[in-house]
């Protein structure tokens, strides 16, 4: 078996794909993901103000709004027919309509509407629209409603009282920045990988076990059909693993991630993470027997497996057939099990339930692995 693995070393500098597979194409994805996330929180979402008031209020609210981290006032609409078509064309992300008498019926003490558009289509642009509007509009209005009650005669502390009578507090856990370097990135990296590692597993173990190849002379060399994967796969989960703990450092160090957990039950998640997704390449291609179909079918297991993982759509509501499927990729626990060492500080008994799925996958797909040589070996014998 190492005399397997130090050939696949020597030879891995002289097959360019293959080096380009597994070396430059992983290296650029970090740096492209680290560029796109580096400033963690999106701010400065383009929005429009329809003021159809012009007062001293609507002016302080416009200012809010363009204080407001998450937003900043780039248009002025006329009319709400305007502000649709600079939604629509993309110009802004949404739409702040003051209606007249804004002022007048605030200070008599009526209920008048501030409406914000927002393209939901757009999920998250969207939702920092609607919460950065929603809280620049609250604190403005709640200063001069206070102000009001105060200036009828009511004490600070019965106006604050009048204005909101039961306090409430919202507290978000482990992410309370909304930072996406610790929500997405984290997760995008290992995703991004898991299709790579597959698809250059399957594209080296193609060059020893496809049609038209050898592979007796891999397996006499390390005695077995086993010690000849073992050895054909290994270097590659090695360069995978070194180039997992660069991201690593460069989300825990560079980026700043918190890491509450155990480094040692990350590490292991993510040899038993490299080699399960080795495994899917290695079965897709030991299956089809052609480097084209095999890539269509890594495509079809691991491309899609980010919205299985259940970080932006709950798991739990998703179908049985959707939640088998995640639970049948080694992205999905090695994230959760990234998110709870990193983030949640997690209690090991539950994260060594992630730790334990990904040995499972990965012992079933070698098993099948396995068997599939050991028929074709027998094949060829019998042929």
């Amino acid at each position: 078996m190492l005399a397997v693995m130090a050939r696949e070393f020597r030879l891995l500098p002289r097959r360019p794909a293959l080096a380009g597979l597994v070396i430059v194409l992983p290296l650029i994805m970090l740096l492209v993901l680290g560029g796109i996330f580096r400033a963690g929180i999106p701010t400065g979402m383009a929005v429009a103000v329809i003021d159809l008031d012009r007062s001293d209020l609507s002016r302080a609210v416009t200012r809010m709004l363009d204080a407001a981290p998450e937003l900043t006032v780039t248009h002025r609409a006329s009319d709400l027919s305007e502000a649709r078509s600079l939604i629509v064309s993309g110009a802004v992300r949404g739409a702040v309509l003051m209606p007249q008498n804004l002022e007048r019926d605030i200070i008599r003490g009526d209920r008048p509407e501030i409406v914000t558009f927002y393209d939901n289509q757009h999920m998250s642009a969207g939702s920092l629209v609607a919460r950065g509007a929603r809280n620049a509009i609250d604190t403005t209005l709640a200063g001069l409603r206070l102000s009001v009650r105060q200036g009828q005669g009511e004490a600070p502390v019965q106006a604050m009282v009048a204005l909101q009578p039961i306090p409430m507090q919202a507290h978000a856990l482990f992410n309370p920045a909304f930072d996406y370097v610790h929500f997405l990135l984290a997760a995008l990296i290992p995703t991004v990988l898991q299709i790579i590692a597959a698809a250059a597993t399957a594209y080296a173990v193609s060059l020893d076990f496809g049609p038209g190849r050898h592979p007796r002379v891999l397996m006499r060399m390390a005695g077995g059909i086993l010690p000849a994967m073992l050895g054909k796969i290994l270097p590659y989960t090695v360069v995978f693993l070194l180039i997992l703990g660069l991201s690593d450092v460069a989300l825990y160090g560079w980026l700043a991630v918190p890491l509450r957990g155990s480094l040692w039950l990350m590490a292991l998640g993510a040899v038993l993470f490299v080699l399960a997704s080795q495994m899917i390449g290695a079965l897709a291609f030991v299956l089809s027997r052609d480097m084209g179909r095999a890539a269509s079918l890594i495509a079809i297991i691991t491309a899609p497996a980010f919205g299985f993982m259940g970080l932006g759509f709950p798991r739990e509501a998703m179908s049985t057939l959707a939640q088998a499927w995640g639970a049948a990729i080694p992205g999905t626990w090695y994230v959760q099990l990234r998110i709870d060492q990193s983030l949640r500080a997690t209690p090991l008994d539950i994260s060594a339930m992630s730790v334990l799925w990904l040995a499972v996958i990965a012992g079933v797909l070698a098993t099948l692995i396995l068997a599939q040589l050991s028929r074709l070996a027998r094949q060829e014998v019998a042929s």
